[in-house]
């Protein structure tokens, strides 16, 4: 296999990994990990550390391997990238992030499809957790660690007999029955050095990245043999210079600051309606958005707001539309997602489901999405969904898979909503409901209590408004006929589809027939 068919091997086989499962394999050991790592760098202070404070980085855990004795295990830690829509995305342990060659249809605020920043932001991804993370490895029964000292893709440095330091793209160790390895990620301090992440290329930005830990036949690099056993996910936040971008309120050097310019512009992606019109509605949203902004520099240190993930969720109504009567409101609820960084692509909502029927066929409606302030917005949107999921299961503590949800009065705050594995679905009074769509898109959350930060502008490139004179920065109206389904089914259709956008700041389009924004990929 040559080194190029060997780096599309391995993004193909981690892309398969995440995709269906995003869960541990039937392997023999067991992986122990903490929360997803989060960590603050301010290169302007030359400091770093998690949202506490603290430089230590806790260890996972790679244990029971009793049945993998003779097998290799595999770390690595891969950028993550998004695909063309928020719930799907992969991790890649080379720079080999090919955005598909696409082009953007019936979009009426989007001229075109433009993915080279998404990948310019990705190599800068790589480059950055190649140079500044190290692996430390330590048997924790005191046990010599097995490893060849030259691979063809990592330095191994050994420190102890129990113990190494790993640098590289994938790296391979050999399992003994007894092995008890603990697995540390090791951040280099000169990246907190803005000369030094100027010299690899890497600006001020969110960083996203998954460890990978993997039992494989053999440590080739290209053995088939592979079982995924677990991963964990990391978000750096690399602060701008206080100079180059406005920022949020400065509260110590432990509290991570923010860019307080707003950039998601939108338009409508698809729309889903599920109801057998009896006892049930899912109505399934998305929006196509672009997170792109002007870079700015100053003396050869660049920026922008759109390397940061912004929220981008809205206030939705549904109202029925009657002749010679005032529209009637049947609906209303918080939905949206969160923008990756120098990214267009499809927000994917959180699949709206009511227990009773909200739309008849043949009757016409109008959805509106209106778009205030990102910080509030999204506030209201978790505390909604919260009450969404208490209405439909009532129950906390459920039981999900073989995981559980947490008590859900946690998303009363800008805290952490977990991804969830194993079956991924939740049983309750005769339901099976998805959980991993329902929650998709929201794994990346950043549990700061002063992230998002309330954003001070709305901009379009460089014209910005300030957002507190605005009553909202855009808003989407959708008129449609719903259809009867197909015998069978109970998606209904959607017909007879108008649109238009108002916005003080982005490009504007009156109440025109259109049809749903797509993208269409590949020969």
């Amino acid at each position: 296999m040559s080194e190029i068919k060997l780096k599309r091997f391995w993004s193909l086989l981690l892309g398969l990994f995440f995709t269906l499962s995003g869960a541990a394999a039937s392997a023999a050991c067991v992986v122990d990990n903490d929360d997803r790592i989060q960590l603050n760098v301010s290169p302007e202070t030359k400091s770093w550390g998690d949202y506490n404070g603290n430089k230590l980085i806790t260890a996972s855990k790679v244990y029971k391997c009793e049945q993998d004795a003779g097998r290799y295990l595999m770390l690595s830690m891969g950028a993550t990238q998004w695909s063309a829509s928020t719930d799907v995305k992969d991790t890649y342990l080379f720079d080999t992030y090919e955005p598909e060659t696409c082009s953007l249809k019936n979009s009426k605020a989007f001229a075109s499809y433009t993915p080279e920043r998404t990948k310019a932001n990705f190599s800068r991804q790589y480059k950055f957790i190649r140079s500044c993370f190290d692996l430390r490895v330590v048997d924790m029964g005191g046990a010599q660690i097995i490893a060849k000292e030259n691979q063809q893709y990592c330095k191994v440095e050994r420190t102890s007999d129990g113990a190494v330091i790993l640098r590289g793209d994938m790296c391979f160790l050999k399992i003994r029955a007894q092995s008890n390895f603990a697995v540390q990620p090791i951040f280099n301090n000169k990246c907190a050095d803005p000369d030094y992440l100027r010299s690899i290329g890497v600006q001020a930005q969110d960083i996203y990245a998954n460890l990978n830990i993997l039992t494989t036949g053999d440590d080739s690099g290209y053995s088939e043999d592979v079982d995924n056993i677990g991963s964990r996910a990391l978000h750096i936040n690399i602060t701008p210079n206080s100079k180059v971008l406005n920022l949020s309120e400065d509260f110590g050097a432990s509290v991570p600051r923010f860019p307080t310019s707003y950039n998601i512009n939108a338009d409508w992606g698809d729309l889903k309606i599920h109801t057998d019109f009896e006892n049930k509605t899912e109505i399934d949203l998305s929006f196509f958005v672009s997170n792109m902004a002007s870079e700015k520099c100053v003396a050869g240190e660049c920026s922008s707001s759109s390397n940061f993930t912004q929220p981008f969720v809205g206030q939705v109504e549904l109202f029925k539309l009657s002749s010679g009567r005032p529209p009637k409101l049947v609906e209303e609820w918080w939905d949206g997602g969160l923008v990756p960084p120098n990214w267009q692509g499809f927000v994917k909502g959180i699949q709206y489901r009511v227990p009773d029927t909200v739309v008849d066929a043949g009757g016409r409606y109008r959805m509106v999405a209106t778009f205030q302030d990102p910080t509030d917005d999204y506030a209201i949107y978790l505390n909604g969904l919260r009450q969404m999921l208490l209405r439909m299961y009532d129950v906390e503590g459920a039981t999900v898979g073989v995981d559980t949800l947490p008590a859900l009065a946690t998303l009363n705050t800008l805290g952490v909503i977990p991804g969830f594995n194993g079956t991924r679905v939740l049983n309750q009074n005769n339901q099976s409901v998805d959980l991993s769509q329902t929650l998709k898109g929201l794994e990346e959350i950043i549990s700061s209590t002063v992230w998002p930060p309330y954003y001070s502008a709305i901009c379009d490139h460089d014209k910005c408004t300030k957002i507190k004179n605005r009553k909202f920065h855009q808003r989407l109206v959708l008129e449609f006929v719903v259809g009867r389904p197909e015998v069978g089914e109970d998606e209904v259709k959607i017909q007879d589809i108008h649109m238009q956008k108002i916005s003080p700041i982005f490009d504007n389009y009156p109440m025109q027939k259109a049809d749903f924004v797509s993208l269409q990929c590949g020969g």
